[in-house]
């Protein structure tokens, strides 16, 4: 009795171990995508028998970070063994890849390979049988048995059979230029065909489980894959600078994991899945004093340690010493409509939201800088939009004006856009040569520079003009700056500038003038002094 119950046993052990591995493809069915990287999630249904089994995943992505792998089964009386993932993987059972448009397509391949061969072994026999041709037709002309009648035979007949030859070999070459791009046509189709199954991935993951009864299950997967990368871009439109601003807030998208996105639900995070989320902690804080001859070393020893530690900046606040450690918060935008991502490494531009933002509008000018006027959009608690960092086109009255950039990271109360140059704004510069002089006295000299900035509105409405110039600040106690004229600016002594609000109305012409003095020693040479 126990020696039956033994090969009983064994034969249940060796049914078990004989099972052949559960084959299933995973198909992404919804993604995490952050800045640099992307959570791919998918989902497949199988069933068990039980024991012990073997379960191959294919369509997995060869661009996986296999330490971030997720693995999870709906039935909780799964046990998981082991997890292998690999981009070799070959076995007997391996899935069905008989697709019938892919099947057609790898099938033309190979005939179209097997007549490149061919002609490819066409072309070197005649190219030989040319070769021979000539060296025998030397041997023949230059023997002494030849008379007139051979040689003018000889002659016909080494003219004829080259010229065969040539013709051969010239639609060999033909032939295999016309089969070589039909080869190229086919392989490119297998990519970007729409019509086709999505990229299948090299990556296999092998799954070891032990299940204590037979069930279907439903089997989740997730991972983070690099290759993916997104950004926030923006589309604002105006049309009068009356109405608010139409901003579209789009993601500029792309992929290369090796596995094509269909339908899938996607989820932008602003932020890089590589974050470290280490609390700061505070270390005592000791003064380091050195004699001043040993400083220098002291310095570049300070400087050595610290490039080791990456991520890593160093912030004294009120006595206190302590290192935060590089990170963000997260933001996300999670998309309604599902989503076709292609493995293509092309931008795919995905609109998020619509939005209708008020705005103050103002022309804006720096004549040190150019005679343009920028139209400048002013948007105040901007924070309640949550807007990001990010390039932006800007359609005003229905032309493309140019792109811009949107920074809400600012601690300011009000966001500014610049919308684009209004060619209707004319500024121009004039140095008023009357008012300028150049004195010296005994030790010093002393230069006046006068000008006047004259602008004018054009457009036939009123406008708001910010005008903003500067005049020259000294860091050296022997050189003065006096400022004799500024027409009514609003001064910023401690950063030299100097700005006027005006209200423009129609063909209106305005002039500011401006005069500033520069007293320095003689022995002194100032070069930006203009």
């Amino acid at each position: 009795m126990k020696l039956k119950l033994f090969f009983l046993l064994l034969f249940v052990g060796a049914f078990t171990y004989a099972q052949k591995p559960v084959f299933v493809k995973a198909k992404v069915n919804a993604v995490n995508v952050y800045r640099t990287s992307a959570e791919l999630q998918s989902s497949v249904n199988l069933s068990l028998p039980a024991g012990t089994s073997e379960i191959v995943v294919t369509n997995i992505s060869d661009e996986i970070n296999e330490k971030s792998l997720q693995i999870n089964f709906s039935n909780k009386n799964i046990n998981i063994l082991s997890v292998q993932y690999t981009d070799n993987y070959v076995s007997e059972y391996d899935m069905d890849k008989t697709n019938p448009r892919i099947k057609k397509a790898t099938d033309s391949i190979t005939i179209v390979e097997n007549l490149l061969a061919k002609t490819s072994i066409e072309l070197e026999a005649n190219n030989k049988t040319l070769e021979l041709l000539d060296k025998n037709q030397t041997v023949l002309v230059g023997s002494s048995t030849s008379n007139v009648t051979q040689l003018m035979q000889l002659t016909d007949y080494y003219k004829n059979k080259r010229v065969e030859i040539s013709e051969t070999i010239s639609s060999i070459m033909k032939k295999t230029a016309d089969l070589q791009q039909k080869l190229n046509r086919l392989r490119t189709s297998l990519r970007v065909n729409s019509e086709m199954e999505e990229n299948l991935s090299d990556g296999v993951l092998i799954l070891k489980v032990m299940s204590s009864a037979a069930s279907n299950v439903k089997l989740d997967i997730g991972y983070l894959a690099k290759n993916v990368f997104w950004e926030p871009f923006y589309e604002v439109r105006g049309n009068k600078i009356s109405e608010p601003l139409d901003v579209t807030f789009k993601a500029k998208l792309r992929q290369d994991t090796g596995l094509d996105w269909k339908g899938v639900k996607l989820s932008l995070i602003n932020a890089r899945s590589s974050r470290n989320n280490t609390a700061p902690v505070l270390k005592p804080w000791f003064l380091e004093s050195e004699h001043e001859d040993v400083l220098n070393s002291g310095r570049q020893a300070l400087f050595s340690d610290s490039a080791s530690e990456k991520n890593i900046e160093e912030v004294v606040v009120v006595g206190f010493s302590f290192k935060i450690n590089e990170n963000q918060l997260n933001t996300s935008f999670d998309v309604d409509v599902p989503y076709d991502i292609l493995s293509n490494d092309q931008d795919h531009f995905i609109n998020l939201k619509q939005m209708k933002i008020p705005a103050n509008y103002k022309y804006y000018t720096a004549p040190k800088a150019g005679n343009d006027a920028y139209l400048i959009a002013t948007i105040k608690d901007f924070n309640k939009y949550n807007l990001i960092s990010g390039s932006a086109n800007v359609i005003f009255e229905n032309m493309f004006i140019g792109e811009t950039r949107i920074n809400p990271n600012q601690v300011t109360d009000e966001l500014n856009i610049t919308l684009g140059d209004d060619k209707k704004i004319s500024i121009r510069k004039e140095v008023v040569d009357d008012k300028a002089s150049v004195k010296f006295f005994s030790s010093y000299q002393e230069k006046t520079f006068t000008y006047d900035l004259v602008v004018r509105n054009n457009k036939k409405d009123a406008i708001d003009l910010e005008i903003k110039d500067q005049f020259p600040l000294s860091k050296d106690e022997s050189v003065k700056v006096e400022l004799l004229q500024a027409d009514k600016a609003e001064i910023d002594k401690e950063k030299g500038f100097l700005t006027w609000n005006l209200k423009m109305a129609s063909n209106e012409t305005k002039k500011i003038r401006v005069s500033y003095k520069v007293r320095y020693p003689k022995d002194y040479s100032i070069s930006n002094l203009n």
